[in-house]
């Protein structure tokens, strides 16, 4: 009888041992010394499922039309933009490398030049190229990310990148017939409410002449900050030009194939009254390994 006792003490032994182990490599990173962090949803904004038309019958763009109803459940979202500091964290922890340090270049805006250029040695770290830093910049928005990048760092963090059609609604806050997170009119008082490019304006109007930290500008209803300017943001979504006349009316996942990935919510490079890329309805698109010192992104859950 004792040896029974004895064995079954074994047996329970070993089936802990067992569950603990699985639970540090599921957990607790699987023996590469990564640690996972909080999945909480600190510094994310529950935002609540919903119906919206989605694009803009008066867009120029024909990928912008036509505007169609869209359903989407409730979701979670990033208040802000992943920042510099949160990036880093993610880099010590696993040892990424981002496609354009594996590259060696990315690319950076000539604003005398007017033009984009390949600068080797931009990537993250050295936003503006090899002799930029991050000092200060803690706060700003990461930049020089790819959609892979975007990818790795939301597998990291148990999140996921928004879907197109998230990324729109959330964007919208709730308004209807809206064309600006904070609604139709583009400055409301004479106010720049969010960081894009004053062509004609110096210093520039709403206060940046390039990148700003996060939570520069006031949020919208749903409290995000960011939805429009500073940086175009990674979604989860294949981009097609002719999407919108085939999506479907319920959490839409976007084309089931394609060579770029869809952007959202324009840049400070963003020319007013040219290329109105910050408006809640501008559609882009990107090569998956492209990076360039206007890019960025925000998680989903």
């Amino acid at each position: 009888m004792r040896r029974k006792w004895i064995f079954a003490g074994l047996l329970l032994l070993a089936f802990l041992a067992v569950n603990w182990f699985f639970y540090l490599w599921f957990y607790r990173g699987s023996g590469s010394g990564q640690t996972a962090p909080d999945r909480a949803l600190g510094g994310m904004v529950s935002i609540p499922g919903g119906a919206f038309r989605m694009g803009n019958d008066a867009s120029a763009k024909p990928a912008e039309r036509p505007a169609h109803e869209v359903v989407v459940e409730e979701f979670a979202m990033d208040e802000h933009e992943v920042t510099n500091r949160q990036f880093a964290d993610f880099v010590r922890r696993t040892g990424h490398v981002t496609t354009a340090e594996q590259r060696g270049f990315s690319r950076v805006y000539d604003l005398e030049k007017e033009q984009w250029e390949k600068c080797p040695k931009a990537d993250w770290r050295h936003p503006g190229g090899p002799d930029t830093t991050l000092d200060g910049k803690d706060d700003w928005p990461v930049v020089h990310v790819s959609w892979l990048d975007a990818q790795a760092y939301c597998r990291w963090s148990g999140k996921r990148l928004p879907s197109e059609a998230e990324w729109e609604y959330a964007a919208r806050g709730g308004l209807r017939d809206a064309d600006y997170p904070w609604g139709r009119e583009e400055t409301p008082d004479g106010r720049y409410l969010a960081n894009y490019r004053q062509l004609d304006k110096a210093p520039a109007a709403d206060g940046f002449s390039a990148l700003a930290p996060v939570k520069s500008f006031p949020a919208n209803r749903f409290h995000l900050y960011d939805m429009s300017g500073n940086v175009w943001e990674w979604c989860g979504d294949w981009f097609a030009d002719d999407y919108y006349a085939a999506s479907r009316r319920e959490n839409p996942p976007g084309p089931g194939e394609g060579r770029e990935r869809v952007v959202r919510g324009g840049s400070w490079l963003c020319p007013e009254d040219f290329f109105e890329g910050y408006t809640v309805f501008a559609r882009a698109a990107r090569a998956p390994d492209d990076s360039a010192q206007n890019v960025g992104f925000r998680c989903a859950q």
